[in-house]
């Protein structure tokens, strides 16, 4: 083995396993973070083939057989919307390395821009395409800068409050859930959903929108909405991101959805390198003699607690019936956390839908953990019919709220 050709192939190795950051920050490089790598591994195969051509093609192979299979079972998983023959466990760890092959929306530069009130937001009035292995859709933005038409603007019917889910991640437009309740109720929607925007921004969002016809209010909650919630509850915070951050997330974003060669076997080893810091750093169990104490049953409702306050200062611009459903993590719903808590804690005329029920594995993306298209067809079908039956969009007037609503 070559030592010198060995620790050169090591150091251009490292370069992009851990110094990400310096690439970012100096955006000019990023040519050279592509490359680094497969040049390292090629330095470093060359250092174990004692300097022959054949041994090296030999090594380069393999590379290309590993490459290929990590890489191919992602095709695998997209076009045949299943993990079978593949194992349970392999197919999670490929959806854990997913994110690092995966484009988003809010630090797409074609997409979207910096927003100083609300973090980031879709550019106004362009049309663009969002794809990733899974999907290529079409983006088309009106003049509030979200993923809706300009008619939708003036005097919509229904309001829609998200984030990606709400927004139809993956999903053509008039696939949404959102235009699925337009065409079954005849009625204008407007669909103000924001990729990783948290109830607080959701709520600035909708202060920018015309109510004034707005019978029904829907909020599509999310998991990940807590943090945002809760930062923001007794004082607003400034924006999370400033440009400077906002104009970092943009690289970070562009290193995520380019490939390179041999992508697959560098995050397969960052991925190694990782489990195996956790692992040295991980604190040893102490041995003691103590009772298990029981752990308590009281339920915390620390969603509820973080979105509640929400929905009273959305009701200072609006009276009307407010809808709230959750998408997430799969057939795990938090509404259910929000009725308990409404039960003690009551917000009139809001109401609370379970959609989970609906929803099963096919419903969702094989490696992005969004819905699909089917999955909102039945979401706007069974809110169409929940509308319907409630009688939400008949004429209603403005006389005070009721103290109280039905669970």
């Amino acid at each position: 083995m070559n030592l010198i050709s060995f620790l050169f192939g090591v150091l251009l190795l490292c370069m992009p396993l851990f110094r990400q950051d310096f690439f970012v920050k100096h955006p000019s490089l990023l040519p050279l973070y592509f490359a680094l790598f497969p040049i390292g591994l090629i330095v470093l195969l060359w250092s174990f083939s004692a300097q022959k051509l054949a041994r090296l093609a030999v090594l380069v192979g393999v590379c290309v057989v590993i490459e290929a299979a990590l890489v191919g079972s992602i095709a695998y998983m997209v076009h045949f919307q299943t993990y079978k023959p593949l194992s349970d466990n392999y197919y999670y760890w490929v959806r854990g390395q997913y994110g690092f092959f995966k484009n988003t929306t809010n630090f797409d530069s074609d997409l979207s821009r910096y927003d100083p009130y609300l973090g980031y937001r879709f550019r106004p009035n362009i049309i663009g395409s969002f794809a990733n292995p899974e999907f290529n859709v079409e983006i088309k933005t009106n003049s509030l800068g979200v993923r809706d038409d300009e008619a939708s603007l003036n005097h919509p019917s229904i309001v829609v409050l998200g984030d990606s889910h709400g927004m139809g991640w993956g999903v053509e437009h008039p696939d949404r859930f959102s235009e699925v309740l337009e065409k079954q109720l005849d009625v204008k929607v407007l669909n103000t959903a924001i990729t990783s925007y948290g109830t607080h921004r959701e709520t600035k969002l909708l202060s920018k929108a015309n109510l004034d016809s707005c019978k029904l209010l829907i909020i599509q909650y999310c998991e990940n909405d807590l943090d945002e919630n809760k930062a923001n509850l007794n004082k607003a915070q400034k924006s999370g991101i400033d440009s400077l951050g906002f104009e970092a997330a943009e690289k970070h974003n562009i290193i995520n959805r380019t490939y390179f060669p041999f992508k697959g076997i560098f995050l397969s080893l960052r991925w190694l390198i990782t489990i195996g810091i956790q692992n040295a750093v991980k604190p040893s169990q102490p041995i003691n003699n103590q009772p298990v104490v029981a752990k308590s049953t009281v339920p915390k409702h620390e969603h509820a607690e973080a979105f509640f306050p929400y929905l009273n200062r959305i009701r200072e611009r609006y009276k009307g019936p407010i809808v709230v459903f959750d998408l997430g993590v799969y057939n795990f719903p938090i509404v259910k956390e929000f009725k308990a808590y409404h039960a003690v804690r009551p917000v009139a005329n809001v109401h609370f839908v379970n959609v989970h029920p609906l929803l099963g594995q096919r419903d969702y993306f094989t490696l992005d953990d969004h819905i699909n298209a089917n999955g909102h067809g039945k979401i706007g079908n069974a809110l169409a019919d929940l509308i319907r039956k409630n009688g939400w969009l008949e004429k209603q007037d403005n006389r005070p709220l009721l103290a109280t609503s039905r669970p």
